[in-house]
């Protein structure tokens, strides 16, 4: 089964009155944001995006992003791919006004009337679910992690005795 490409543009107030449901993807290459902190954008991402309204009547967009991405490992600096998964839920609205008058389980997602890039949503979603740092499994990595380790045990310094040992020998009589 072939994947579905994903509108480049979507009118999210329209979408939800309707309820809308896209599954598909987007390439990597199409998300600015998060391509430069790969050392390769190619790729896709998987994304199922549900408009809709909830019981509160707010339009809220719902979604889960999937993809495979290769950043440098922080060890060794060679590619290393991580596995992302991301769920999320926005509360679409119009204005920072209406934002904070948002539930706390929404994020704000602040749009015009006109339509919106969807690719735009995509990379802020995706680039809050990209860890800060990427290093292979210490198996895995070509830096040799246990003589790190050793170093870290061998090269501590003295321990330097406790100035205030003198008075945990203090009696006090009362």
């Amino acid at each position: 089964m072939s994947k579905m490409s994903l509108p480049i543009t979507v009118d999210p107030l329209k979408f939800a009155d309707q309820g809308i449901e896209l599954v598909g993807s987007i390439p990597l290459s199409k998300l600015p944001r998060v391509s430069e902190l790969l050392v390769v954008s190619e790729g896709e991402v998987d994304a199922a995006l549900v408009f809709g309204r909830d019981e509160q009547n707010i339009r809220t967009l719902s979604g889960t992003l999937d993809c495979d991405l290769t950043m440098v490992c922080q060890r060794c600096l060679g590619p290393v791919v991580k596995t992302i998964h991301d769920e999320f839920v926005l509360g679409i609205v119009l204005s920072d006004e209406h934002a904070k008058n948002l539930p706390k389980i929404y994020e704000p997602l602040i749009v015009e009337p006109d339509d919106m890039a969807l690719a735009e949503i995509l990379d802020e979603e995706l680039l809050l679910s990209v860890p800060m740092y990427a290093y292979h499994d210490s198996k895995d990595c070509k830096v040799d992690t246990s003589a790190v380790n050793q170093l870290g045990d061998e090269g501590e310094e003295e321990t330097k005795p406790n100035p205030f040992e003198v008075l945990s020998k203090i009696k006090f009589d009362k």
